[in-house]
């Protein structure tokens, strides 16, 4: 039988703060203001703080929380949901639906932990990092696991598929980042083309998540509402990461080719 996250799970089991958006809007609106308007003024005439210590802190913790949520969701479903152009039937069990719902919940905080990256970002003084992509898409992610944890009743396992890719692709991630956090600076030189194949890896996994969405809508079913939501998310994304490729690649190799040029 199809995983049904029922009503009543909702009504029973959630807490509190994730059974409605207040919360997630309370925090959304406080990070909004504070990276746009409040810290930017602060940090306008001090000096950069460096956080090195929190952005090794911060990175390993991503990449611990990561593997733990690659490892959850494989257990949960089995090991099927890697077969993502089938539907995931499980028996719906008190002990699957208390791993899903605990695992969504984690989730949960790990998408607000990660909001800190903006903060550090600001409170370095590297505002222009702070980009509309990099903002929206932070934010969407936590609106995403708001929606797995309360508007998920026909889509079950499936939904958990995305994550298992994103995860993946954040493992990666954000080991790059500790490393380029702790290693000299030669080494981080040497590793940029990993940054470059990043990039490249987070439109490839929205390309498979978009095949993986319209393949449960035409065969395991899911709510329309939370379907369109997802696809214009993913969309956005998708387009908001090409843009980037394109005029941090593709700008940087047409100055070496000019470089080249006037060097003849």
């Amino acid at each position: 039988m199809d995983m049904d996250l029922s009503k009543a799970t909702y009504e029973t089991n959630h807490p509190e703060i994730m059974a409605t958006p207040w919360f997630m809007f309370a925090v959304l609106g406080i990070y909004l203001f504070a990276i746009t308007k409040l810290l930017p003024e602060v940090m306008e005439f001090r000096k950069p703080f460096e956080l090195k210590k929190l952005i090794i802190v911060h990175n390993i913790v991503q990449v611990v929380s990561c593997i733990y949520v690659v490892h959850e969701i494989l257990h949960i479903t089995e090991g099927l949901i890697i077969y993502f152009w089938k539907c995931s039937i499980l028996e719906q069990t008190p002990q699957r639906m208390k791993r899903h719902f605990s695992l969504a919940y984690f989730l949960f905080w790990l998408k607000i932990s990660e909001l800190m990256e903006t903060i550090i970002f600001v409170l370095r003084r590297k505002q222009n990092q702070v980009t509309k992509l990099h903002i929206f898409h932070h934010i969407s992610t936590v609106t995403l696991i708001y929606m797995l944890i309360n508007h998920n009743e026909t889509n079950g396992c499936d939904a958990l598929f995305p994550i298992l890719m994103n995860s993946f692709v954040h493992i990666i991630m954000y080991s790059y980042y500790l490393i380029a956090a702790v290693a000299d600076k030669s080494i981080v030189r040497a590793l940029m083309p990993v940054k470059k194949s990043i990039t490249v890896m987070q439109m490839v996994q929205f390309t498979i998540m978009l095949i993986h969405s319209m393949l449960v809508l035409m065969n395991c079913g899911v709510d329309t509402k939370v379907f369109i939501y997802f696809i214009c998310v993913i969309v956005l994304m998708f387009y908001g990461f090409y843009d980037f490729y394109k005029n941090t690649y593709n700008s940087s190799k047409r100055s070496k080719s000019d470089q080249s040029l006037a060097e003849q």
